[in-house]
């Protein structure tokens, strides 16, 4: 009897080792963060920036916000993104991107910046392979 607890505690184990050298393998990058409304005086119009660069080779989904609420999304964006649009004053902003980078040493990176009226209110690497990059605040 005790031979069979044994090798069923070991079979578990061995499960638990699997699932760990699995999980090792993957390196999700997660930045999700709502900043509420931003603490800037109020006006009637604001210029909203989005930059990022996506590495040669990878392709990423983005989301945004532009002028007059439009929304955008770009199924599969490479290179340097620098978009800049004037938004009404009460609006909800949000600029998402996800992107799958490759195994590299050194470990790939997407640096990301959103800026209001050139003050910068997120400044962001997101490094590993699977990178799920989500930003929101809301202009007062």
């Amino acid at each position: 009897m005790a031979f069979l607890f044994i090798l069923v505690s070991m079979k578990k184990l061995l499960y638990l080792f699997l699932v760990v050298i699995a999980g090792a393998g993957c390196h999700k990058a997660i930045y999700d963060m709502n900043r509420g409304e931003l603490k800037i005086a109020k006006k009637d119009t604001y210029q909203v920036e989005y930059i990022t660069e996506i590495p040669p080779g990878v392709k990423a989904k983005m989301y945004y916000i532009g002028a007059k609420n439009v929304q955008y999304y770009e199924e599969e964006y490479t290179g340097k993104f620098d978009k800049t649009y004037t938004i009404k004053s009460g609006k909800e902003i949000k600029f998402t991107i996800d992107a799958k980078l490759p195994k590299t040493k050194p470990e790939g990176s997407i640096h990301t910046m959103v800026k209001v009226d050139g003050e910068v209110v997120t400044d962001q690497t997101q490094s590993g392979t699977d990178i799920n990059f989500r930003f929101q605040f809301k202009l007062p």
